[in-house]
């Protein structure tokens, strides 16, 4: 008895290899997956501006990016002694609004350096519902200030959409091979009520949806449905039954690693694991010569994998364990 829906992963028109360029945004969940391709040594940056959870700041961010535009100085924000800026997160500060500004410049810069670079760029999006200014500036992140200080409304699936083909547009004029790969977030926002959040998700799903079917060399892939449907039990997720636990986000990759990665690439990551579950072992007697023939085994592994991948740091540990 089939206990489980398998929900059908798309046949993609691309591949990425260890040479290939990726670059994620979005919510934690792009950042999950950043974390699992930089484990895996492909080439990857993630999350420039902080987690950002609503496409429209986003996509905003990238197409002043590119455009390399003035920085808005209405976005400003100065408490407790530290700069913020309405576009970040608020991992992204600085002590002075001077100083802020010049790293938001730099950071500028390098987000259009990855876009222009990449191969395949990542976008997942978290939550519809969009914080704004009283001025009608939209927001990415409200830093902690009084909720009277912003409106919120649930955006349009044709809204984030028009936001979107902006970007792209801008984006294909600089880069005109890169894919994107749109997802959304199985993160849930319940703070906004359980039907909320479902509402939220739904204007995620249609603006994507719209946006696969206007552009061929732009895909979805449906993290949010394998969650959903396929795991469907709060076994998967953290205390807070709200976000995916490692076993769910392993669960995924695992879906993205067979449908996005080359047959090469899946192989060296077979053969990275074997290594890594090796450096990670500790013996119980670490002084023993049968530790130190597993060590240097482990070793000669390493050097071998260093042909293909950077393992500097993993032969440097490995060394010290040896002396």
């Amino acid at each position: 008895m089939n206990w489980q829906i398998q929900l059908p992963i798309p046949q993609y028109p691309f591949s990425l290899s260890r040479s290939d360029r990726v670059f994620t945004l979005g919510s934690c969940f792009a950042q999950h997956m950043a974390d699992r391709l930089l484990h895996y040594k492909f080439s990857c940056a993630s999350n420039s501006y902080g987690i950002l959870f609503h496409p429209i700041p986003l996509l905003q961010n990238l197409t002043d990016a590119l455009k390399q535009a003035d920085i808005d100085e209405a976005l400003f924000l100065e408490r407790d002694e530290t700069a913020f800026h309405y576009s970040c997160h608020s991992s992204v500060w600085a002590e002075s609004k001077n100083d802020l500004k010049k790293k938001l410049q730099e950071l500028q810069s390098s987000v259009a350096k990855e876009l222009k670079e990449s191969k395949l760029l990542i976008l997942t999006f978290g939550t519809a519902f969009l914080y704004q200014l009283v001025s009608r500036k939209p927001v990415a992140n409200c830093h902690k200030q009084p909720k009277e200080t912003f409106t919120k409304g649930l955006s349009t699936p044709e809204e984030i959409q028009n936001v979107f083909y902006s970007f792209y547009t801008e984006l294909k004029k600089q880069n005109p091979k890169i894919q994107i790969l749109l997802t959304v977030s199985p993160v849930r926002h319940i703070r906004d009520g359980v039907h909320e959040n479902n509402l939220s998700k739904s204007a995620l799903l249609l603006a994507c949806d719209a946006i696969q079917n206007t552009f061929e060399d732009l895909h979805y892939f449906p993290a949010y449905e394998i969650v959903m449907d396929e795991l469907r039990d709060y076994r998967f997720y953290e205390k807070d039954r709200v976000h995916p636990n490692d076993e769910a986000l392993a669960y995924v990759w695992d879906k993205f690693a067979e449908a996005i990665l080359t047959k090469d690439s899946l192989n060296l990551n077979r053969d990275l694991d074997k290594l890594f579950l090796s450096i990670n072992h500790r013996a119980f007697i670490e002084t023993s010569m049968a530790h130190k023939r597993f060590l240097e085994k482990t070793m000669a592994s390493a050097l071998a994998l260093n042909e293909k991948v950077d393992l500097k740091e993993e032969i440097k540990e490995l060394k010290k364990r040896l002396q």
